[in-house]
């Protein structure tokens, strides 16, 4: 008798455990959060530099010379060197850049200088390729003419950066080529120089 109620009561219980356990919801998860990297946004700061083909150009006044004769001096020379520049650009729109010329090789080893700041007007084309102008105030140096100017400076450009923008500014490395006319002046000496810079530039 003893055992039928131990086995009765045994047999209960297992089914009420068993029932319990059918109950029992256990609480929902929650999902694990998986970090993300992100892009660092470019502070628009870049550094540039390479080779520089400059001519430059002068016609002086008129001299009298004995028996009427009148000569008219007029100078002209070719050279090469390297350009430097630095700047930062505020948007894809508007930059500011400081310029840095010195050619020392060409016509007679004659040198030419050039430092100018520039406000730089851009505009993007894609999301690589800009062109922009660059309308600034710099001094020329120029051995050959025998003369230093200070004055109004302008130029136009393009460039091409291999990466993508980020944020609307250039990241990394890209190449550039522009025309530059640091120098135009009328009167006593007509001096005309003109440029063609192209090399690379980094963006941070």
């Amino acid at each position: 008798m003893k055992k039928i109620l131990l086995s009765t009561v045994a047999a209960i219980m297992a089914a009420t455990v068993a029932h319990a356990g059918k109950n029992v919801q256990l609480p929902p998860s929650e999902p694990i959060p998986v970090p993300t990297t992100i892009a660092a946004i470019p502070l628009g700061l870049y550094l540039g530099g390479g080779l520089t083909y400059s001519k430059a150009d002068c016609k002086c006044s008129p001299i009298d010379l004995a028996n009427g004769v009148t000569y008219q001096p007029e100078f002209e020379s070719t050279t090469y060197g390297f350009n430097l520049k630095a700047g930062y650009d505020f948007n894809k729109f508007i930059g500011l850049e400081a310029k840095y010329i010195y050619t020392p090789w060409g016509d007679d080893d004659r040198t030419l200088k050039h430092y100018g700041i520039y406000l730089k007007p851009n505009y993007a084309l894609t999301q690589n390729v800009d062109i922009y102008a660059l309308l600034g105030y710099g001094k020329t140096e120029c051995e050959t003419l025998k003369d230093s100017q200070k004055g109004f400076a302008w130029g136009v450009g393009a460039s091409y950066t291999f990466n993508e923008r980020v944020k609307d500014k250039k990241d990394g490395l890209g190449v550039y080529v522009e025309y530059l006319r640091p120098i135009k002046k009328d009167g006593r000496k007509d001096i005309t120089v003109d440029m063609v810079n192209a090399g690379l530039q980094y963006n941070w």
